[in-house]
């Protein structure tokens, strides 16, 4: 092994004010079949150390914001070195051709200690491949296989919008990952590795027709955190103003994907950009109820009240175990987000959610519940907007919620809080749309709580709302 790069320095506080991300050049000369580069960093590896140091990689190809061909991996923190071959890489990274030219090893500054901290970087490179880091994709493995025999007909589908394996940060592997998804019973899963895209060649073949997997990405920046669902290319993370993190929007939705603000709340990490950003959505339940998710909630629901028209979605967040390891209490699945789709397949589940034809449950067979509108022979669902005309009858049926109570919202505020008494349970009212602006449902659980503080009992289920006309008074 020949050594192309052996750096140390020093990060100080005022580093990370001027920049999140420092790029180191090094020169790859023609005829390298591997690359390794390791890296340290003071507190490195410790859960309570100071500062953390990221760690990423680009080709000679590009490494400008937005215009990166030169993308081939990212891994935060989560490893100490990254290994390339052309035809097989470290999780998180890209095999291919080893470039000959100046590459990058790109440094992202998350944390840096009062103090200052101490980085030390390596790169070392060898003509022979040796062995493979991590197995290639399998080869000749299905290419489509997402649609399945009943595609066609709508209905509602159940996954997770928020997944992660070894290819970010995770123990377990992508495989592991999947095989829960399945055993679950989930009929999609979007993986949204943080900041890399090496998990994408294998989605094709371990799709099938019981499970659909959607290609994604955590755009994880150190401002918040956000989702992107059916890209087809890496996407850009490298994001610090309002205006970068527009344009990384508009990057994705120029790829057909949808984006949404990932788990806004206290150790989220909060969202820092401002709410008027054009995006699709918003993760207003991310896990176990109680980890804090009144808070996201609250922020979706501040954007409903604002006028904004913003699908709430649900995402486990679950970063995978390896077999045997974990708990039941935390799946992939927990919570699980169903969408009202015209088949299995990506555009249209990722249609669906565009339209807020979603309804959040605690877990896979967790009590339902369904929201609808009506005036004479007309009916509308959630993500719908009811046509100006005077009152609707607003329509709500909870399935095994026996002992637990139903709440209605809208933009005015809490219309009903009613006790559910039987199964099936079904709640009527009139609202007038075009005054309340929309309508929504919950499903809080419990059977002993205080009736006077219901925003403090465990949400067991939750819709989008049901619109008034565009133009409504808020």
């Amino acid at each position: 092994m020949r050594t192309l790069l052996h750096w140390e320095g020093d990060f100080t506080p005022a580093d990370k004010a001027t920049s999140d991300y420092v790029l180191l050049p090094f020169e790859v000369p023609p005829g390298i079949a591997r690359l390794e580069v390791r890296y340290a960093f003071e507190g490195q590896g410790r859960p309570d150390s100071p500062s953390v140091i990221d760690l990423g990689l680009f080709d000679p190809r590009g490494v400008d914001f937005l215009q990166a061909e030169g993308f081939r991996g990212w891994s935060g923190s989560a490893r100490r070195e990254a290994i390339l071959t052309p035809r097989a890489a470290t999780p998180g990274y890209l095999p291919g051709p080893i470039f000959p030219g100046r590459w990058h090893v790109i440094l992202g500054l998350y944390r840096i200690a009062p103090q200052g901290c101490t980085c030390t970087v390596i790169v070392q490179a060898s003509e022979d491949e040796g062995p493979l880091p991590h197995p290639p994709p399998e080869a000749g493995g299905p290419a489509d296989r997402s649609e399945p025999e009943d595609s066609g007909r709508a209905r509602w589908w159940r996954g997770d919008l928020q997944s992660h394996s070894h290819h970010s940060d995770a123990p377990g592997s992508l495989e592991d990952l999947v095989a829960a998804a399945r055993r679950r019973g989930l009929d999609f899963l979007a993986v949204t590795e943080h900041n890399t895209v090496s998990h994408f060649p294998y989605l094709a073949a371990w799709s099938g027709p019981d499970l659909l997997l959607i290609p994604g990405e955590e755009v994880t920046t150190y401002y918040g955190h956000m989702n992107a669902w059916g890209l087809s290319r890496w996407l850009d993370f490298r994001c610090r103003t309002a205006e970068q993190m527009r344009a990384v929007i508009d990057a994705a939705h120029a790829m057909g994907a949808l984006v949404s603000i990932n788990h806004p709340k206290t150790d989220g990490p909060p969202w820092e950009y401002p709410t008027d950003l054009p995006v699709d959505a918003v993760e207003a339940w991310q896990g176990p109820w109680p980890l804090r998710n009144r808070e996201s909630l609250a922020f979706w629901d501040g954007l409903l009240r604002a006028g904004r028209r913003v699908a709430a979605v649900g995402g486990s967040d679950k970063h995978q175990d390896p077999p045997g390891e974990g708990t039941p209490f935390y799946q992939v699945g927990h919570p699980t987000t169903w969408v009202y789709a015209d088949s299995r397949t990506i555009p249209a589940i990722l249609s669906a959610i565009r339209s807020g034809r979603v309804v959040i449950t605690a877990d896979v067979d967790a009590p339902w519940i369904e929201l609808t509108a009506e005036r004479g022979d007309q009916r509308w669902m959630v993500g719908d907007e009811v046509e100006p005309g005077g009152p609707a009858r607003i329509r709500c049926v909870v399935q095994e919620g026996k002992g637990m109570h139903l709440r209605l919202l809208t933009r005015l505020g809490e219309q009903a809080f009613v006790p559910v008494d039987r199964s099936p349970f079904e709640w009527t009212m009139a609202l007038d749309l075009e005054k309340h602006g929309y309508v929504r449902a919950e499903l809080r659980g419990m059977r002993h709580f205080a009736e006077e503080m219901p925003d403090d009992l465990p949400m067991v289920a939750m819709t989008n709302p049901i619109w008034g006309a565009r133009g409504a008074n808020p």
